[in-house]
């Protein structure tokens, strides 16, 4: 993933510029191999100072804001070359600044990899000033995304609106990247538990195994998290709505129904192993096998018509009979966890735990049962659509309305009006 921040550089002089992009460009920071990742839009890197200031002269703006200075920062983990982060500062230089001298410098001395953009403040072209305000920055981080995107690369999720979560701080984002965020450490933790814990005891004891404490009470509104430094953090300050309690309950529910088939899976498993009883050896629900024989139950078994036809991942537009499911955001983790097991389990080494095509999270088939699985018990948990209401808000209506019900035959008294509250 990259971030894409802006560094503030109080000092606002000709001679900070030139400081600041001697400094981008120090050969010991961006010399990869033979060639030096220092390049320039608009502008020749060597002597971008010079074009700079002849700009600013040109149209009269010597004083104010001289130089606005970006860092594009991408994760240790990422698989990029040192020249690909180069060329997407260079393309992101094209798409925010087209009208602007810009020095790109890419250095390579640190774990993660970072671009540093210096912007010229007037523009080449016609002499006006840029700007840079909050809305501004997260417009440019939105392109630097799409940018990243193009070329393959994952982006961070943005903080979503309109939801119980918290905008993450310029702090955090910018350390989020380099992996020195303890929310973030913390998030990691969580999504490895949950990667493992089948149960939310479980989850509990996979958490406190690597320091951290959990505080999940039945009457308190949020799970509170104890990091190993003694740091607090409740579960609506994580920046994704899968971590609040509500949701976390809502899929150890679903982990608790998984369980509880499978162990009705296993019994089935036990009295189809008998002779003579294979006849009742049907699917989970109790349906006989049409073709007369014993089911399969190396793995947990899906919920008959839980994907309704879709490949694993699509939308689930939900049908009829099965209403769309109210998806918690743990699905290729609850598959995880309990493919995993599966893979513990007798049966698992004569072949049936992993499959041969494509399958999500590479779990095989156990772990596409199990999703599928999953989005069934989580449509059995959506909230019952409620019937619609109509409301009359004024006396024409509701006079019109008894006059229709008299012509149909019905009861004068059955029509008193009603005075509505506001």
């Amino acid at each position: 993933m990259a971030t894409f921040t802006a560094i503030k550089n109080k000092a606002q002089s000709g001679g900070a510029m030139r400081g600041v992009l001697n400094y981008i460009k120090r050969k010991d920071k961006t010399l990869w191999g033979d060639r030096q990742l220092v390049s320039g839009y608009n502008c020749v890197a060597q002597s971008a100072y010079e074009e700079m200031m002849t700009t600013k002269r040109r149209y009269g703006k010597t004083d104010g804001r001289m130089f606005y200075q970006f860092v594009q920062s991408f994760h240790p983990e990422e698989d990029v070359t040192p020249e690909e982060i180069h060329a997407i500062g260079l393309e992101l230089a094209q798409r925010l600044f087209p009208d602007f001298e810009v020095v790109v410098a890419t250095h390579v001395d640190a774990e993660h990899l970072h671009s540093h953009l210096l912007v010229n403040s007037v523009s080449w072209k016609d002499g006006h000033k840029l700007h840079q305000n909050a809305a501004g920055l997260q417009r440019q981080r939105q392109i630097s995304d799409e940018v990243c995107a193009a070329h393959g690369l994952t982006v961070l999720e943005p903080p979503r609106k309109h939801i119980q979560e918290k905008q993450m701080r310029p702090g955090e984002y910018r350390s989020a990247v380099r992996g020195e965020s303890w929310k973030f450490r913390l998030m990691n933790t969580i999504d490895l538990c949950m990667k493992r814990a089948k149960t939310k005891a479980e989850f509990i004891r996979e958490m406190e195994r690597r320091g951290y404490q959990v505080r999940w009470e039945k009457n308190r509104k949020a799970i509170t998290y104890t990091t190993p430094k003694g740091k607090k953090c409740r579960d609506d300050r994580l920046h994704d709505k899968k971590y609040l309690k509500e949701v976390m309950e809502r899929e150890f529910r679903i982990r608790e129904q998984i369980i509880q088939r499978g162990i009705e899976a296993e019994k089935l498993a036990r009295r189809a192993a008998v002779p003579g009883n294979l006849s009742h050896a049907g699917t989970v629900d109790g349906a006989a096998d049409p073709a007369g024989n014993p089911e399969r139950h190396d793995e947990i078994p899906a919920v008959h018509g839980a994907d309704n036809g879709r490949t694993v991942g699509e939308p689930d537009k939900g049908t009829a009979e099965y209403p769309p499911a109210v998806r918690t955001g743990w699905e290729q983790k609850r598959a995880a966890a309990f493919a995993a097991a599966t893979a513990q389990a007798p049966g698992a080494a004569h072949g049936h735990v992993q499959g041969s095509g494509p399958h999500a999270d590479g779990l095989g088939r156990v772990g596409d049962s199990l999703i599928r699985l999953g989005y069934a018990l989580e449509r059995s948990q959506a909230p019952a659509p409620t019937a619609p209401v109509t409301v009359h808000s004024d006396r024409k209506a509701l006079a019109k309305e008894r006059t229709l019900k008299l012509a149909r035959g019905g009861r004068p008294d059955d029509h008193k009006e009603q005075r509505l509250s506001m």
